[in-house]
């Protein structure tokens, strides 16, 4: 049988879920400061000086000079004392740190993290500028839409919010933490290098009434492409696509009422993938595919004809044939990877993925990755 034919590369929508979360930047050390110190920083960025400080806070001058010699201490101002009027100054380190607590301020981050892989160390974290980028799927509807769908299944068991939390701070290395936070702080990357040692994220839970999908728009041969792979061995963070296979038995007997003898011919079998109408020729059925099956179940995209080569077997004289057909499954691993580089091929959300980075044009090699 040939390869596919091009009226059977029809589009499919592959749906990724994912998970709404909020997401909130803070720095451990402008944590440890008391609020007094931080509108100090903030007062002096201002321009104020001292005397106006104090009147603001409502401080003698002797506590509030204690308050700027612990801010001296810790390397946020400097104070000349030298003089007749106490000058304070506010050191690089304090620029840095009310420009920190700006960025701060601008509150919480709504991000995503995927509930499609089967595997802790497997994260997806997904930051959508435009919600309506992600499809919404009412819980438990089976909405079909003209456009063949794959969706991945949600992970049967749950991960709670603690669950999350770990395996994000599992992603963010200090790389990937870099670029979240450049992502939210526009034009801050020189500051957010000197302080990024510093920084740490909480994730709070965001309920939602729907299931959100990330839509890739792939030809079917691109879906079947990228489950392509090799299961044996490997521990598999994606459940498998279940391909349709068309199964085509073809047995010959001597035609009734031929009067001479005829050599006749073994029974042929042969199979074809219903998605792209590609033939099989070394598919050896498993027996244990089922559509119903956590796997995903790929729709067939059978068009309005069918192969040439199903209508070209040329039967010789003397013969007649007997062609039976069943449907099976052939059971594909999605490979990783490459699932992954096309999910960041999108240019309408910002993805960090556990398996690619934005700093290399190399995918993390995944056996690494998922194991410790």
């Amino acid at each position: 049988m040939s390869e596919v034919t091009p009226s059977a590369q029809t589009a499919v929508t592959l749906l990724l879920p994912f998970q709404r979360y909020r997401l909130r930047f803070s720095h451990r050390l402008l944590d440890s400061l008391g609020g007094v110190s931080r509108f100090i920083l903030r007062a002096l960025a201002d321009g104020l000086a001292l005397e106006q400080i104090a009147e603001i806070v409502a401080l003698s001058h002797t506590v509030l000079l204690q308050q700027m010699t612990f801010l001296e201490y810790h390397h946020f101002v400097s104070i000349a004392r030298d003089t007749d009027v106490t000058v304070v100054t506010l050191l690089e380190r304090g620029v840095r740190m009310v420009a920190v607590e700006q960025h701060l301020r601008q509150g919480d981050h709504r991000v995503w993290l995927d509930t499609f892989t089967v595997d802790r160390k497997a994260v997806h974290l997904l930051v959508a500028p435009d919600p309506t980028s992600l499809i919404q799927i009412p819980h438990g509807d089976l909405r079909q839409d003209e456009r063949p769908e794959v969706r991945l299944p949600v992970r049967r068991y749950q991960y709670h919010l603690f669950d999350d939390a770990s395996r994000l701070h599992r992603l963010l290395d200090q790389d990937n933490l870099t670029d979240l936070i450049g992502y939210f702080w526009s034009g801050a990357q020189a500051l957010i290098a000197e302080e990024v040692d510093y920084m740490d994220c909480l994730l709070e839970q965001e309920t939602v009434d729907v299931q959100e999908y990330y839509p890739l728009l792939l030809s079917a041969s691109e879906l079947l492409d990228i489950a392509d792979t090799e299961t044996a061995g490997k521990k598999v963070a994606l459940p498998l696509l279940l391909v349709p296979v068309l199964e085509m038995t073809m047995k010959f007997s001597r035609a009734e009422g031929f009067p001479w003898p005829v050599a006749i011919p073994a029974a042929r079998t042969s199979y074809l993938e219903l998605v792209t109408q590609r033939s099989l020729p070394h598919f050896i059925p498993d027996g244990q595919a089922d559509p119903a099956a956590p796997d995903v179940a790929v729709l067939s995209a059978i068009t309005g004809t069918h192969p040439p080569e199903l209508a070209d077997t040329i039967v010789p004289a003397g013969l007649s044939v007997t062609c039976t057909t069943s449907q099976t499954y052939e059971r594909r691993a999605i490979n990783h990877r490459a699932l992954s580089r096309l999910m960041h091929e999108g240019t309408e959300v910002f993805l960090i993925s556990f398996n690619q980075t934005t700093r290399e044009t190399e995918p993390i090699p995944e056996a690494e990755s998922l194991c410790e």
